[in-house]
């Protein structure tokens, strides 16, 4: 195990934790660009779980609620800083983690110690991003609201990864936390914009300039509240809020499937769709705009009126005196 503190930093990398013999069984899940799921669920239960209890003190017992296999698509949404989780609640820790599986290398920048309530502003914490180099059969562990992305999608080639959402580490804690998870379905990422995410993904020099300023908005809370796929502050408060863009299907009902797909595994998370709160929102203060403007020009073209008329009731006298 790498040295790192999952309490200080908030992740943890296992260094070529699994066997090239478990990384090709993970592997036989693929067919062409369609995933054999029900493979690739017992390559999580009997391979990637068994290696990270042995291996950390944190999980004992895990319990899941999704997970989704991609490469390199899912640079439509990961390849700006994000939390897998967004914590609203008066806990400083979260005790919810996001284990991520590599099949092949590649990098990802994450900002220690983001996991945490802080008091640092955006570009404090921007700056203290690093970047984790990462190899086939390493597994990536972290408090799920850290601040991270991927990066190194303009790398030719593979970068075939699993990610399992969601990890609550024992029943326990599942028990006392899986009522406050909330999983929003925002459906952000269409066809259109998706593609966009790709192309750019490829540019680092671009993605890295789209990253700095997503990452501001993300930090205080507004990176869904702008484009009105957020829910109101009253069903966030006391919650961990989760957006899951793109499509869902569930375990129970699949056998072969595309890539980059949610695969629900627990069905009994609260999920909804996003409000239109902040799209009334938007409304009521275009209209407040509107009014003030419109009282403000009447209030401005009345006084110019009554300016203008003295005026020239004024020049009209002067002119009359002197014939």
């Amino acid at each position: 195990m790498e040295h790192s503190d999952i309490t200080t930093d908030g992740y943890v990398i296992l260094r070529n934790a699994l066997s090239e013999k478990e990384l090709q069984y993970g592997l036989s899940c693929m067919i062409d660009k369609k995933v054999e799921y029900r493979i690739l669920k017992k390559f999580i239960d009997t391979m990637l779980f068994k290696t990270v209890t042995k291996n950390t003190k944190f999980i004992t017992e895990p319990q899941y609620v999704k997970f989704r296999f991609s490469n390199n698509n899912n640079s439509t949404d990961a390849s700006t800083f994000h939390g897998d989780i967004y914590n609203h609640s008066e806990l400083d820790i979260l005790p919810i983690y996001t284990c991520l599986c590599y099949f092949d290398e590649t990098k990802m920048e994450i900002i220690p110690g983001s996991h945490r309530k802080t008091n640092d502003w955006s570009i404090q914490s921007y700056n203290k991003k690093i970047v984790l180099p990462l190899q086939p059969g390493d597994i990536l562990i972290f408090h799920s609201n850290i601040h991270h992305r991927g990066i190194n999608f303009d790398k030719k080639g593979d970068r075939r990864l699993l990610q399992v959402f969601d990890v609550f580490p024992d029943m326990e804690t599942y028990n006392k936390h899986s009522s406050k998870l909330i999983i929003v379905t925002s459906e952000i990422r269409s066809k259109t914009v998706g593609h966009v995410s790709y192309i750019v993904s490829k540019f680092p020099a671009l993605i890295d300039t789209i990253s700095f300023f997503h990452y501001n908005l993300m930090f205080y809370d507004l990176q869904y509240k702008l484009p009105i796929m957020d829910i109101p502050p009253s069903e966030k408060k006391g919650h961990y809020v989760s957006y899951e863009p793109g499509r869902r299907v569930f375990m129970n009902d699949i056998e072969v499937e595309d890539q980059n797909v949610n695969v629900i595994c627990d069905t009994t998370i609260t999920t909804m769709k996003h409000s239109k709160y902040y799209w009334f929102l938007g409304v009521l203060y275009i209209l407040f705009a509107i009014i003030f403007i419109f009282i403000l020009y009447t209030f401005w073209f009345s006084e110019y009126n009554v300016k203008t008329r003295i005026y020239l009731s004024k020049k009209s006298s002067q002119y009359l005196k002197k014939k």
